[in-house]
């Protein structure tokens, strides 16, 4: 029987090889694992790899990716229907919140992914690990904190802390935590309704307090102008007394100027401008 050569082998192959050609796009990394040798490479550049069928190739995002838990279930949730995250308030209400964890692979990081997380793709990991560590966090930020609070004025720093608690759970699996949104909370309906007459007296209180600042500065400005009035009052008049006083020095100066010195013949005798009289 004739035997093949080598070159010819290779020809016949080369279409079903083909098929084993599988592209890293850029933006993202991976790992071929092969269950042959049990071999791991390390895939960190765009390029195209032959993947044989005993071997497995697994990619990463190193650019930023959205794992996105909504009421909706859309936009990049795992889970038709609600997904939203489920927390629970210190008086004890049970709140969906809706949650997007933006995070992504370092290259640096791309073994410690695959070591903790095997064969799994991204997509397995948003929903069977990091929603549950998302659910972890949120919850221990939430427990602490009232209904009316979540839904009003701690509302803008509840991503911010449920970041601090999940920043250091996933890097322990090698994924890097860029941002926490937290989105609309959903109280029940009658939770909802007190919250927003709790918001409504908040703000008529709220309102009262400018309301009698406002007149406790306008009290203080009118007593401030009527003391400043006061005062300027007594001045005028301070002036005024000087005046006159004056007037009369100077109409005094005037007469002793024209006043010839001779003694008045009648009246009773006083010398003009003096305390003198005459015969004394």
């Amino acid at each position: 029987m004739k035997t093949l050569s080598p070159n010819l082998l290779l020809w016949l192959a080369l279409p079903l090889l083909a098929g084993c050609a599988r592209e890293i796009p850029p933006a993202q990394v991976g790992v071929k694992f092969s269950s042959m040798s049990g071999n791991e490479e390390r895939l960190l550049k765009p390029q195209v790899v032959w993947v044989l069928p005993r071997q497995r190739l697994v990619l990463y995002p190193t650019n930023i990716r959205n794992a996105t838990y909504t009421r909706g279930g859309h936009g990049g949730a795992e889970r038709s229907g609600n997904d939203s995250i489920q927390c629970s308030t210190n008086e004890g209400a049970i709140l969906p919140v809706d949650v997007t964890v933006s995070y992504h692979v370092d290259p640096t990081n791309v073994m410690t992914v695959y070591k903790n997380f095997g064969t799994n793709d991204i997509q397995e990991i948003q929903t069977e690990f990091i929603r549950p560590a998302t659910n972890w966090a949120v919850n221990s930020v939430s427990g602490q904190k009232s209904v009316f609070e979540l839904t009003s004025k701690e509302r803008a720093q509840f991503g911010q802390r449920v970041k601090t608690l999940l920043t250091p759970k996933l890097a322990a699996w090698g994924l890097t935590v860029d941002d926490v949104f937290t989105g609309e909370v959903y109280p029940p309906e009658e939770v909802k309704q007190k919250v927003n007459e709790r918001i409504s007296v908040r703000a008529e209180l709220d309102t009262a307090q400018v309301t009698l600042k406002r007149a406790t500065v306008e009290a203080e400005t009118i007593q401030t102008k009527a003391k400043e009035q006061a005062e300027v009052n007594r001045l005028l008049g301070e002036a005024g007394d000087k005046a006159v006083a004056l007037k009369k020095i100077e109409l005094r100066r005037k007469a002793i100027t024209k006043w010839d010195g001779v003694a008045p013949l009648t009246g009773d005798g006083r010398i003009p401008f003096t305390d003198l009289t005459l015969g004394r």
